[in-house]
This record gives C-alpha cells, sequence and structure tokens, in this order.
C-alpha cells in the first residue's frame, strides 16, 4: 500500500476497531458499542502521511451508512453547533466583509452567522443537501474539519482550488499528526470519518504539488493562497483553538 501523497512504503504503526470515535476520548467511555472490527492505520515511512486502509474504497453510501448517519453527532458534539459558532466569530473577527465559500459546511450553520454578520456566504457539502457546487472565484475558501474525511487528498484540494479565485486564499483546519506514530492517538478514529491524516511534512508536499504556499497557524489551522504574499495578513489574526484535548481518560488498544 504505497503513500498517497509521496508513493514510499506505509507500514502499520496503528489497528483499531472501526467503530470507536474521537468522542470516546473525551467521554472516557465507549459511544458506538458494537464492534464492527479493526481498521489498519498505514502510515508513511517517509512523509508521515497516514491512512485507514481500505476506507478509500468505500463508496460514498457506505460512507453516509456507516459514518455520516443520524449517530453522527455523538462521535462530534461540537459539529451540531458550538463549532461552526467558534469559527464564524473568529472569521468575522479575522477577515473583512466578503464573499466565502465554505466547503463541507454540513448544515451550513457557519455560513448562515457569517451572512447575519455582513459575509456574502455559502455553504457546499457533498454530503448534506443535493445542491450543486458554486461557481468558483470565491476570494476566501474555508474548509474547517474536512482535510481528515476525504480519501482522495488531491481530488478534495483541486475541488478546492476551483472554487478559490487565483487571487484568494484557503482557510483549513486538520489536526497534524507527529511525523511517527507512537501508540493510538484519539484523533485517529474511524468512527468520526477520519480517513486521512496528515503530518507537516506530507502536507507541505501536497501544498508544492499544487503551487500554493501555506503556513500553519497552529497546529490544526492552515490557510494557503496562490500568491505568498497573501499570507502575510495571517499574522495579525487571533488564535483560536478548534478541537479542545480530551480531558478524560481512555484506552482504546
Amino acid at each position: 500500500m504505497p503513500c498517497q501523497i509521496c508513493r514510499a512504503q506505509t507500514r502499520n504503526v496503528l489497528t483499531k476497531e472501526q467503530n470507536i470515535s474521537c468522542g470516546d476520548y473525551f467521554e472516557g467511555r465507549r459511544l458506538y458499542p458494537e464492534d464492527r472490527g479493526a481498521l489498519a492505520l498505514m502510515e508513511c515511512i517517509s512523509c508521515g502521511f497516514a491512512r485507514f486502509e481500505g476506507m478509500d474504497r468505500w463508496s460514498a453510501e457506505e460512507f453516509a451508512e456507516r459514518i455520516y448517519n443520524a449517530d453522527y453527532h455523538l462521535c462530534d458534539p461540537p459539529f451540531l453547533g458550538a463549532r461552526p459558532r467558534k469559527l464564524a466569530a473568529w472569521l468575522a473577527s479575522a477577515l473583512p466583509r466578503q464573499a466565502l465559500v465554505d466547503y463541507g459546511g454540513g448544515e451550513g450553520m457557519m455560513a448562515e452567522l457569517l451572512r447575519a454578520s455582513g459575509f456574502d456566504a455559502v455553504s457546499f457539502d457533498p454530503f448534506y443537501g443535493d445542491g450543486a457546487p458554486p461557481a468558483g472565484g470565491s476570494p476566501v475558501v474555508t474548509a474547517f474539519e474536512v482535510v481528515e474525511h476525504a480519501p482522495d487528498q488531491r481530488g478534495l484540494f483541486r475541488a478546492l482550488m476551483e472554487l478559490c479565485d487565483p487571487s484568494g486564499i484557503i482557510i483549513f483546519s486538520t489536526l497534524l499528526k507527529p511525523a511517527q506514530l507512537q501508540g493510538d492517538w484519539w484523533y485517529a478514529s474511524a468512527r468520526n470519518g477520519h480517513v486521512s491524516l496528515h503530518s507537516p511534512e506530507s502536507l507541505r508536499l501536497l501544498m508544492a504539488e499544487f503551487g500554493l504556499s501555506f503556513i500553519s497557524l497552529s497546529a490544526e489551522m492552515h490557510v494557503a493562497a496562490r500568491d505568498p504574499s497573501l499570507l502575510e495578513v495571517t499574522g495579525t489574526w487571533p488564535a483560536i483553538a478548534v478541537n479542545d484535548p480530551p480531558s478524560a481518560t481512555y484506552r482504546a488498544l
């Protein structure tokens, strides 16, 4: 199983039952009791990119049935409201009022909140609703907690770039993993749909392949642009923590 990013060899660094979720680590207990069998997390020995073996071959229908179903909120409670509110407030404090496309925005709460504060914001999510993606050319494209859910990383960033104006920016979040995992990691949980996990090096390689300059504001928040000068303004943006670390104690292995 070669690495999706750099094509180097991969190794099995973690085997975890696929119904274990990130939420288990916050609650300190199993939220989904059914055992659906284990999946191997394959990590690149060169760039550190990791993905759960086999999930990249799931169909959209399988993801909808196994992951993005009526019980999804259990594994990620902030998805329903707390995270959209936090991110909308952060964007409103960092950006001038302008057009914005939120890719993977779920039911669209963040875009709705941004519109209320003066943005021309729209939401598009392949797993929610049946609308077509908006026309490209937006000065700002956001993709919060989306990257780790995409089995096809090149397809995802190609879609984000198509939505973004050549002189625009892409703001995205995904928690970067250590270069090499040692033991369990709460963010590596298949039940959340966390298929693809980047290290700093694998993200750098992917951005370079697309001709994007990028800056990591933290281990989880990143900004990319074709024009590197557009990233200078990020130095004035306030800090934000998208995900708080788990406070409970849970052993998955």
